[in-house]
């Protein structure tokens, strides 16, 4: 019988002027990375001004977190990606 392996996966926010990692979290791998992001952002007190992320990142619930901590959200829309309410950012990178 084969053992099935448990993986975990190391979610990082980094500094881009820097490149210092300002906040880490560790994951198993049924967590989706886009859950990780509050627990990533939250307890930063600095600034953010800009958060950029793979398309796991593409949900209504990462957008609006970023949106409240007034960071721009660059994140390629999810494959096959329709488009959100009316004027919504986001809009302008589903085609």
């Amino acid at each position: 019988k084969e053992k099935r392996r448990v993986w975990r996966k190391l979610h990082l926010a980094v500094d881009a002027t820097t490149h210092a990692v300002i906040a880490a979290e560790v994951s198993l791998e049924t967590v989706a990375d886009n859950e990780v992001l509050p627990t990533l952002l939250n307890p930063l007190r600095r600034k953010i001004k800009q958060v950029s992320a793979d398309g796991a990142y593409d949900t209504k619930a990462c957008h609006a977190l970023l949106k409240k901590k007034g960071a721009k959200a660059t994140i390629p829309p999810r494959k096959n990606a329709a488009p959100w309410e009316e004027g919504h950012p986001r809009n302008e990178a589903v085609t």
